[in-house]
């Protein structure tokens, strides 16, 4: 019964909560839009930092199972920056997780540290595994202006030797332009854009025979 009451809970808007979360951008009339919302990297595009010269090393990518409040596509607030709710008509276009893993892909490959770089699930031989895992990712309402936060745990493992490499936590935040589902995606694309700059920086570097 415990579980069932903190799953009705985290789906209850609590007082303050944004208006536009409540009212979800509803159609003409009285029945609800259910809006979509991309989770993109506002630092795609940019050019890469300079990095050591390339290494011969395929780098594989996977994901830890993230908290079960974030393995769903809903998107998820703070009115009060301690408890966790679900905004009612507004959803990430797939899971958070998944477009964290998608996004760091392309950056990487993008950086041109590695030989080539690919899911885990692509069933190509791997040099290094890096493992990625979603621990935060919500508007955080409770502070004026509010700021979506985002936390991301990284391990990068020798994948042919079976040997931990390095593991961090990285955290990143950003302005939210909008109280709402919308403002939540343009803050959320330009945190994902400063983590995963860090994120590419720590694994050339982590990467790097000693």
């Amino acid at each position: 019964m415990t579980g069932r009451r903190d799953a009705l809970r985290a789906l209850t808007l609590p007082a303050g909560a944004p208006l536009l979360a409540l009212l979800g951008a509803c159609a003409s009339g009285d029945a609800p839009r259910r809006d979509f919302q991309l989770l993109a990297d506002a630092a795609a595009g940019t050019a890469p930092p300079k990095l050591p010269a390339p290494l011969d090393q395929v780098l594989l990518l996977d994901l830890a199972p993230a908290s079960t409040l974030y393995q769903s596509t809903r998107m998820v607030y703070s009115a009060d920056g301690t408890s966790r709710s679900y905004f009612h008509f507004a959803q990430w276009s797939e899971r958070a997780s998944h477009s964290l893993l998608r996004l760091a892909e392309a950056r990487l490959a993008a950086a041109g540290r590695f030989r080539s770089v690919a899911p885990s699930s692509a069933g190509v031989r791997g040099d290094l595994l890096l493992t990625l895992r979603l621990d935060e990712l919500y508007l955080d309402d409770s502070r004026q202006p509010a700021n979506v936060r985002l936390a991301v745990a990284a391990t990068l493992v020798d994948w042919r030797q079976r040997r931990l490499i390095a593991r961090r936590g990285f955290d990143s935040a950003a302005v939210a332009p909008a109280r709402d589902a919308a403002g939540m995606a343009v803050a959320a694309g330009q945190a994902m854009g400063t983590l995963l700059g860090e994120l590419v920086a720590w694994v050339a570097e982590s990467a790097r025979p000693a």
